[in-house]
Parts: structure tokens; C-alpha cells; sequence
């Protein structure tokens, strides 16, 4: 099944079971025919169901292998979707929503700076993917080069939101872009060494444009059995990995977790450029989306 630019890893629940849904189905799809543009269905398609909604629609669909309606929900407006375990719909992008079945609304929060895309972990918590303002003067006393600064610059932050009422939450856990810093543009500003002997470390002034969205980030994804979360850094062209098995205060230094590296990057790939090595001809991703772990029973599980 061809998945549609709107939804990432959008089957996880159903197509695992689909005994979840397969008491609704009947009654709504008899009366359907097959939707134009799904008549390519053949061996090579993936089972399941496929979840997505529309930027000019407010509604999220859920159509199985024919193109057959099998339920939706009003949503308000497009952004990242992703049916749960229990059959709920978690929402994203610009907050988080969450409907059950039925369509109605069991948590509706709202996180400042948080944007793009969200990720429901095993324990129930929510990761957001936030950005943080960083002022001017800050990013230049870091050893942010002025040439390349035109304004205030944000940066990456993944956090853990413990759920605790309709439209509350509390973060407990906590991953910051600025507390992994390296710069070899002025050697009296923090954070100076050679960046292509420091992979594990953010060139601070890599992928410099002058705009403020430095570390653009579109996608979080998290993987259970090594207890690491993998993000897609749009405007780097690589994907990092970092680990989630640290306290928020060993996520902001160097040593701790399981990796014992703390908050550094464990492993990032897609272009060399971005921590000093290589050249353009080594660059294997080019303004990427929707990164994400290969999960169990899939083709290429064990490749991350």
C-alpha cells in the first residue's frame, strides 16, 4: 500500500490486529466502490490499513485495502496522525489532541514552541518536538558568527510529556540541540575545538543561511529496545540518533545512560559536510522527512 505524505507509520496498531476495527467495516464499506487511485493492489502491497488526512480537508481517514471507507474523525485541520494501540487518534503539530473512536476529545494540550511531529511511547508519555528561542546576543556569545545571524535562532528540543488531565501535562524528561555545541569560529567564545574530531557534537555554525531556523526538524521516532529516539534534521541532511535512557540532567551533558555518553549524538548519518568531513559527492539525504526506526515483522528490520 502506498502511504500518503501526510501520515507517518500511520498502521502500527491495526495492522498488527485488525480485529480491533473488523466489526465496523462491513456495514460501512457495502455500499462503496473501489477509490479511484487505489486499484493498484496487488502482492507487492503492504496489509493493513492507511490513515491520512488532506491540507484543504478537516477530517482524517482510515481506508483499507480497497480504498474503502472504514471510519474517520474530524480533526480541524491537517497535521501528523497516528492510531494508537487502544484505537484512539493521536493528533499533531501545533499541539497535541487526542480522540477516541468515537471522535471525542480525551486530552487536548498544548506545548509553546512545539511543531511538526509528536511520538505516543510505550509508557503512555508523549514526545514533542519543540523549538527554543534562542536571542541574538546569546547565539553570538556562544560563537554563532554574526555574518551569519540576521535575527534570533531556534533550536532543537525534544521533550517527554506525562499526561496529567484534559488539557495539562508536565514534562519529565528533557533533550536539548544547545547543550551539545561545538564552533571553531572563535576561539574565546565556549565550545571551540575541531568539529570534524567531534561527530558527536553540533557544529554551531553549520547549515547557516542567516535565518533562525537553524536545526530545522520535521520527525521524532523511538525505539523501545534500545531505548534511543531518532530525529530528521531537515536543513543538516541527516538524521541523529540520540539516547532517551539518560536523566534530563545527564541528557544535557556528556556522560551518563546507557550509551554512557549522556545527550551527545550516538550516531548521525546523511551528510558528512555537517561535522567537517566529506564533500557534497558523500551526502546521501537531501532535505528529508519523516525518519523513522524499522519496527519488528517489517522488511529491514534490524538495518537502523
Amino acid at each position: 500500500m502506498r502511504r500518503m505524505p501526510a501520515h507517518r507509520r500511520c498502521l502500527r496498531a491495526l495492522a498488527a490486529g485488525a480485529l480491533l476495527i473488523t466489526g465496523f467495516a462491513p456495514s460501512i464499506v457495502e455500499a462503496q466502490t473501489q477509490t479511484v487511485g487505489l486499484f493498484q493492489n496487488d502482492a507487492s502491497a503492504f496489509e493493513g490499513y492507511t490513515l491520512f488526512n488532506r491540507r484543504t480537508c478537516g477530517d482524517a481517514y482510515l481506508i483499507d485495502m480497497n480504498g474503502f471507507l472504514v471510519h474517520s474523525w474530524a480533526v480541524g485541520g491537517a497535521g501528523v496522525l497516528y492510531l494508537l494501540e487502544n484505537g484512539n487518534l493521536l493528533r499533531g503539530s501545533g499541539g497535541c489532541r487526542e480522540y477516541t473512536w468515537d471522535g471525542t476529545v480525551v486530552w487536548d494540550y498544548a506545548y509553546a514552541g512545539q511543531h511538526h511531529d509528536i511520538e505516543r511511547l510505550p509508557n503512555g508519555n508523549t514526545l514533542l518536538v519543540v523549538r527554543e528561542t534562542i536571542l541574538y546576543d546569546d547565539a553570538i556569545a556562544a560563537g554563532r558568527d554574526p555574518a551569519l545571524l540576521n535575527a534570533d535562532l531556534w533550536s532543537l528540543v525534544i521533550v517527554e510529556i506525562e499526561k496529567t488531565g484534559f488539557n495539562t501535562g508536565t514534562v519529565v524528561w528533557e533533550w536539548r540541540a544547545w547543550d551539545h555545541l561545538i564552533q571553531d569560529y572563535d576561539p574565546g567564545k565556549p565550545d571551540y575545538g575541531v568539529v570534524a574530531d567531534h561527530p558527536e557534537l553540533i557544529d554551531l555554525n553549520f547549515a547557516a543561511t542567516g535565518e533562525s531556523d537553524w536545526d530545522h526538524t520535521n520527525a521524532v521516532d523511538y525505539n523501545p529496545e534500545l531505548d534511543q529516539i531518532i530525529v530528521s534534521v531537515r536543513d543538516f541532511n541527516e538524521l541523529w540518533i540520540i539516547d532517551h535512557s539518560t536523566s534530563t540532567a545527564e541528557a544535557a551533558g556528556h556522560t551518563g545512560g546507557l550509551s554512557g555518553m549522556g545527550g551527545d549524538l550516538l550516531y548521525r548519518w546523511g551528510n558528512p559536510q555537517a561535522y567537517g568531513r566529506g564533500d557534497e559527492g558523500d551526502r546521501q539525504l537531501f532535505l528529508q522527512h519523516d525518519t523513522q526506526w524499522i519496527e519488528e515483522g517489517l522488511q529491514g528490520k534490524g538495518t537502523y
